[in-house]
């Protein structure tokens, strides 16, 4: 049905206003063109419930699954529609894709207990790349999974390695010859026992510009304060950690845990997290945002995300201790994003959130379902990020007694040839909804349909320019907990 139109005058209006305002009114009332993905389905001889990422610049998809047995990884060549099963050796437990001196095109690269792994795709053999010693010294039989352990640090176009042990982060530099220089830099990983069984967490190495000469430096949150490893003109990094305090009243990371048993109330409790070091604002400055999570109980929870912008005070990197702008938040979140969503050279913020109390818990233990709203936040010219969301999505998450699974169904952004997103979200296992780009609010509240087999679960899918032809399209996996005549596969989105 057509909106309804207020009457007004046209006996005062000059008549290039007039053109212009029936020409404006024409626009407004022509129907957004609608989304249309071309669906292609590629059958697979396993579960793809594992990772799923892309071989840049071909048309190669590397793609893991597992059950309680047994694990695969797949090369799907979505072009031709043929895949094939890659042999995994037991040492292996993390892949990802990776420019090697003297080969051509991107490899597929893999880190297990001790080793760096290449798989050469001619022979279809693994080789050992480099000895690499990690905090992994045992394998997960069942999974294999991409981790990001692999960047060009140096911008000298070939691929380096961070690899994770207890004691210290290794970063392992290329070189054109294809040998390795090796730093350690020393960061402990924190351990939490429980019982008798001890679980590791490992530190984030983040990569920024932090000492603005332009170069890429790791830098690790310590408590209330960053270690910095600067990089040196040659491509090697300090090992020595410069300690920046910041003052903003991070929690310490002893008290940041959260176990049972410390005699700990949740009621009133504020945890102070570091989430994100990145240039939000597109001044070429890395800004940071700190995550607040406050409990009103140890149901309910509220999420404030307070952003310190960075500022270039004569060649060092400041944060100014008062938070320049707060984005707020409720509910338990666990997908944070900071994207681009309507390409005006600022990011935008994003995230999955749900209400959790006793009520819900029950009313989604007897109904299998429960809903998980998605909010965004545009970033406006001040940098400031509104006092509430400009657009919201509900999307009910189904809950499975039998498997103990919860399947959060398709909720993606994809962009288009201008930079600007589009909103996908699934209605039903059929019916996939687009939501177009519009201004202030960044998505449309009216949708168009388009009939697609969907998942059940796609918290794995994966969004990427497929074709290389500017727009973003999508990969959907299909695991075992599909309909019969849905497992094993992968559905393939382009735009």
């Amino acid at each position: 049905m057509a909106p309804a139109l207020r009457s007004f005058s046209l006996d005062n209006i000059p008549s290039g206003k007039l053109l212009l305002a029936l020409l404006t009114g024409a626009l407004l009332l022509t129907p957004v063109q609608a989304l249309q993905l071309k669906a292609t389905t590629i059958e697979l001889a396993h579960p793809a419930n594992g990772s799923v990422l892309r071989l840049p610049g071909q048309a190669v998809l590397l793609v893991s699954g597992h059950n309680h047995e047994f694990r695969w990884l797949s090369r799907v060549d979505y072009a031709n529609n043929s895949t094939e099963q890659i042999a995994l050796p037991v040492q292996v437990q993390f892949f990802q894709p990776a420019t090697l001196a003297g080969h051509s095109g991107s490899q597929l690269v893999a880190m297990g207990q001790d080793a760096l792994w290449h798989y050469q795709t001619d022979t279809k053999k693994w080789r050992q790349l480099t000895s690499a010693p990690s905090a992994y010294p045992v394998t997960d039989a069942k999974r294999m999974l991409e981790l990001e352990f692999a960047a060009d640090l140096d911008q000298n176009g070939l691929t380096d390695f961070l690899v994770p042990d207890f004691r210290a982060l290794q970063v392992l530099m290329q070189q054109k010859d294809g040998t390795f220089r090796t730093y350690s830099l020393p960061i402990a990983a924190q351990m939490q026992i429980f019982q008798k069984d001890p679980d590791f967490l490992l530190k984030t190495p983040r990569q920024v510009d932090f000492t603005l000469d332009g170069r890429t430096d790791i830098v690790f949150n310590v408590d209330d304060s960053l270690w910095v490893y600067p990089q040196q003109a040659d491509g090697s990094f300090v090992t020595t950690a410069t300690v920046v305090p910041l003052g903003l009243g991070l929690t310490p990371d002893v008290q940041a845990q959260q176990r049972g048993g410390d005699g700990r109330s949740y009621e009133g409790l504020t945890i102070t997290r570091l989430e994100r070091l990145l240039d939000l604002n597109g001044d070429k400055v890395t800004d940071l945002v700190v995550q607040q999570q406050h409990y009103v109980d140890v149901m309910e929870q509220k999420y404030s995300y307070r952003i310190h912008y960075g500022r270039n005070d004569n060649g060092k990197l400041v944060f100014p201790t008062t938070a320049d702008q707060q984005i707020n938040t409720t509910g338990v979140q666990f997908d944070v994003q900071f994207a681009d969503l309507d390409a005006d050279g600022r990011l935008d913020f994003y995230t999955p959130a749900a209400d959790i109390g006793i009520s819900k818990i029950v009313s989604a233990l007897l109904t299998g379902s429960a809903s998980v709203d998605w909010l965004f936040y545009k970033q406006q010219p001040d940098g400031s990020f509104g006092t509430k969301p400009v657009h919201r999505q509900e999307v009910d998450v189904g809950i499975s007694l039998g498997s103990g699974q919860f399947n959060l169904p398709v909720t993606a952004v994809l962009k288009g040839l201008d930079g600007k997103a589009t909103l996908l979200k699934a209605e039903d296992d059929d019916t996939l909804r687009s939501y177009a780009p519009v201004g202030a609010k960044l998505f449309s509240d009216k949708s168009t349909r388009q009939n697609i087999k969907l998942p059940k679960r796609a918290i794995n899918l994966l969004v990427n320019d497929l074709n290389d032809d500017g727009k973003e399209d999508l990969v959907l996996p299909f695991g075992a907990q599909e309909a019969k005549d849905q497992t094993n596969q992968l559905t393939i989105l382009l735009q």
